[in-house]
């Protein structure tokens, strides 16, 4: 098993699960955060170095030897503070640098500066739980291409324009149909396949079309 050398920068919810999950693997961790209380609760639980410090410094990002690191994640709620980090772990050699991003208006920076990042989780799940009040008819969906896209399940409805028709007759252009799934088994649709109520069909369209395909599975 490859073991890896990562900086976890900030001890909220987010950096306190990822620690447990790095270290579970057996990998070297190092965590970085300005209060010494969570420094040495998470010292007691974890095989981990702590350092209490400001990690937009320089000289802690050196001292957690963010020069050798497989990477480094910034995990805090303030997006200076997380792109303040990346930049410095980058110019200091970290190898991979990977930062939350907290407010969606600050995505575009992180993008110009070439540094990976995770939307922070409450405004991923805030919009999930709007998307699914706002279309109960579909029942999962991820977003892709920076929500420019959606793969999504629906279930056939009864009295839909998709129940007991093949996909050849249904006329959709803006989607791609990928698979159905039927009594436990996956079937993969051709023009010919006929869709029964109860079906459960995982589509793939752009985010604003995702209405109006998803409306011949669910409506009538």
């Amino acid at each position: 098993m490859l073991c890896v050398y990562l900086i976890v920068v900030g001890l909220g919810g987010i950096g306190r699960n990822l620690v447990e999950i790095a270290t579970e693997d057996k990998n070297d961790v190092v965590v970085i955060d300005e209060n010494e209380k969570r420094c040495r609760a998470i010292a007691e639980h974890h095989d981990v170095l702590t350092i209490v410090g400001d990690a937009t410094q320089r000289s802690i990002l050196e001292e957690a030897n963010a020069q050798r690191a497989n990477a480094l994640i910034a995990t805090t709620s303030d997006d200076a503070d997380n792109f303040m980090m990346a930049l410095t772990a980058k110019e200091l050699g970290t190898r991979d640098v990977i930062a939350v991003v907290n407010q969606e208006e600050h995505v575009e920076m992180f993008k110009k500066a070439n540094v990976s990042m995770l939307e922070n989780p409450d405004m991923t799940v805030a919009r999930q739980l709007y998307l699914s009040a706002k279309r109960p008819g579909i029942k999962d969906f991820i977003t892709i291409g920076g929500g420019k896209a959606e793969i999504f399940e629906v279930v056939v409805a009864e009295n839909s324009r998709a129940a007991m028709k093949k996909l050849s007759e249904l006329g959709i252009k803006k989607a791609i149909v990928v698979a159905i799934e039927r009594n436990s088994d996956v079937i993969l649709p051709a023009g010919d396949t006929v869709f029964e109520v109860g079906d459960h069909v995982t589509v793939f369209a752009k985010t604003k079309e995702v209405e109006l395909v998803s409306s011949i599975f669910t409506h009538t």
